[in-house]
């Protein structure tokens, strides 16, 4: 009887842990999560002034938080700095993908369609990846074989099916491997 007591109170805890509230992922800084989890509350009850609120405000510190990333990384020098873009304007475009669901909070939110910048940087990062992978190449050796080939998986997901990087990836993939 005791063992179903402590259970029943366990699972009832675990419960109220899992339980994630907008608001509250909001005073924890988590911005892009409280934005996502409210649009999704909102789904049901799109006259939830609170909800709104707080959806409004996380939207608004999560787009100036990625942005002052995007213009850090835009300055930066490092040569995968497009990949880091391509990262932020991904989590840009999953909150304005979130927020289009509900098209009674679209219109007062107004959030920013960034899939053009999602497509661009995802580009120019796939073509870093590229280059960095042809250069690793031209050392014709195995070591440098296997790095082309990690470069090039993740220059494959950043523009799939792209002919060009999967005939290079199999290239890679020859030279990287012992034939016996």
């Amino acid at each position: 009887m005791k063992l179903k007591l402590y259970t029943a109170i366990l699972s009832g805890m675990i419960l109220l842990a899992s339980c994630k509230s907008a608001s509250k992922l909001y005073e924890k800084g988590r911005y892009d999560e409280a934005v996502e989890l409210a649009a999704k509350k909102l789904q049901k009850d799109p006259d939830d002034a609170k909800l709104l609120s707080t959806l409004r405000n996380a939207y608004q510190y999560a787009l100036e938080d990625h942005e002052a990333r995007i213009r850090s990384y835009h300055e930066s020098s490092n040569e995968l700095k497009w990949e880091s873009m391509y990262n932020e304007y991904v989590s840009l475009q999953r909150m304005y993908d979130a927020i289009y669901k509900v098209p009674a909070v679209f219109n007062l939110v107004k959030p920013v369609n960034y899939s053009s910048f999602v497509v661009t940087y995802a580009s120019k990062a796939a073509e870093v990846r590229y280059e960095r992978a042809i250069a690793l190449m031209e050392h014709y050796d195995k070591q440098n074989y296997r790095q082309a080939y990690r470069e090039l998986q993740v220059a494959l997901r950043l523009q799939p099916g792209d002919s060009r990087i999967t005939t290079s990836l199999n290239e890679a993939w020859n030279g990287a491997v012992t034939n016996v």
